[in-house]
């Protein structure tokens, strides 16, 4: 069986543009398949093109390469269509970060919830659905996966408003079979130089992890029917200590350990991407009395995200050139989930991985399309989220709290409807001020009218 075909849309991803070509290099099941590399911006894509053909020329993959800036010239025939674009991502997450907190609103990521995610979503769900619509016409049998954040939100979109593709959502935060040889070794079952975890070794473990993206908590973890959970704190209280010696300077990174087992003690479970959740809950915003403690979320930092990501695309550069060598672009670039997720659907090689898709029963007490992120068995008939259980309470009730505002912001993205949009806004776990949310809906309107669709502009 050849390779399957594969359209990327926004193949100078951050994410997504160097490992695609990584694994179509690498990976015997791509072989004789197709690479479909779509940008708008021509230069980029002249980039990415010329760094594909020389990484498959070298490593004999068999993998052709074909591009354009229009995808309807290179979809036809796809199996898999990765969304993978974002329209000035630093600049735009910088601009809802600080009109934010000029409204109250703190955020270190700005590109999930809060207001930051919610106009990110207004700005890419059309784009999104329009890929969508090309593919039912081009590539019906295709598979649509988001890797776009907030990807829970994209994702839902593509769920209720193009559900005659068949479509999944992404994020890279729980990689497996990473994530859980990282938890083994947290609590001691393998040692830091472990690459693996043994099939045996698994049939012995007992783990849930579910929520939303980004905000997905570990709620049991017990070895031969042995409660983990105790280590899991020691090793929080371990690592809270480290960092209080020497702090990370950045938001996303900064008093992690410490937020994390805040909200251990209060939930009882582990927050499996703290960098996120920190900023999806009300108590580290600073609307208290007391002080906040150890402080507020620090304000994402635009600017040394847009530097981050120059930087990230020079290398690309030289990779393209070859001023860096193929062997070490085999050596240095690694596949990711979304690589990985392809793979094994194609090959047939019955691999679990954590996927946003409907719930399906898997916990107990949602609903059954709840847009989730759970561990999923996956293939070409697409994901089954295994048996999850029921969420705890306080979480359950988190977790409900976020897919309201998601839902509301794919509704709002996809009318138009301001009335929809303000209630998507207060649903949000972190908004508490009418008056502020009213203002900051206002203002990014206004501020980023050049990214947003005209009907948010009609007259009444």
């Amino acid at each position: 069986m050849s390779g399957p075909k594969i359209t990327v849309v926004g193949a100078g991803s951050f994410f997504f543009g160097r490992p695609i070509i990584h694994k179509a290099a690498t990976s015997p099941i791509m072989a004789g398949g197709t690479l479909a590399l779509v940008d708008t911006d021509p230069k980029t894509l002249a980039t990415m093109m010329k760094l594909a053909k020389r990484i498959l020329a070298e490593s004999k993959s068999g993998v052709t390469v074909i591009g354009s800036t229009d995808r309807k010239e290179v979809m036809k025939g796809s199996h898999f269509v990765v969304l993978t674009f974002s329209d000035r991502n630093a600049h735009f997450r910088g601009i809802d970060t600080a009109v934010a907190a000029k409204h109250g609103i703190r955020m270190c990521s700005s590109d999930t919830i809060g207001p930051g995610g919610i106009f990110r979503a207004l700005r890419e769900i059309p784009h999104a659905l329009a890929v969508a619509k090309d593919a039912q016409r081009l590539c019906p049998e295709a598979w649509v996966i988001n890797f776009i954040n907030p990807t829970a939100v994209l994702g839902i979109a593509l769920m209720r408003y193009a559900p005659q593709m068949r479509s999944f959502a992404l994020c890279d935060g729980l990689h497996e079979p990473y994530h859980t040889l990282r938890l083994c070794k947290c609590v001691g079952l393998l040692p830091e130089n472990a690459t693996s975890v043994s099939a045996e070794m698994m049939s012995k473990l007992e783990m849930k992890v579910g929520g939303v993206n980004h905000v997905t908590w570990l709620t049991s973890f017990k070895f031969e029917g042995k409660d983990l959970m105790p280590r899991v704190r020691r090793w929080l209280v371990s690592e809270m200590n480290k960092e209080a010696k020497t702090p990370c300077p950045f938001a996303k990174g900064r008093h992690n350990w410490d937020y994390a087992l805040q909200l251990f003690d209060l939930y009882g479970a582990y927050p499996m991407v703290i960098s996120h959740t920190k900023e999806y809950v009300p108590f580290w915003q600073g609307y208290g009395v007391l002080p906040n403690k150890p402080e507020p979320v620090k304000l994402f930092e635009a600017d040394q995200r847009a530097q981050f990501m120059a930087d990230a695309w020079k290398v690309t550069e030289e990779y393209a050139s070859g001023k860096r060598t193929v062997k070490e672009f085999i050596k240095k670039i690694h596949n990711d989930h979304a690589t990985d997720i392809i793979e094994s659907m194609w090959g047939g090689l019955n691999k679990p991985f954590f996927i946003n898709t409907a719930n399906r029963g898997a916990v107990t007490n949602m609903a059954p399309d709840a847009f989730l992120e759970l561990r999923s068995d996956v293939d070409m008939r697409g994901p089954r989220p295994q048996p999850f259980g029921p969420l705890p309470r306080g979480i359950l009730g988190l977790t409900q709290l976020v897919l309201d505002t998601h839902e509301l912001t794919a509704e709002a993205a996809v009318t138009g409807d301001r009335t929809i949009l303000r209630r998507a806004m207060l649903t949000d776990p972190i908004v508490n001020n009418i008056a502020d949310a009213d203002a900051c809906i206002a203002e990014l309107l206004e501020t980023e009218k050049d990214a947003l669709p005209s009907y948010w502009y009609r007259r009444k």
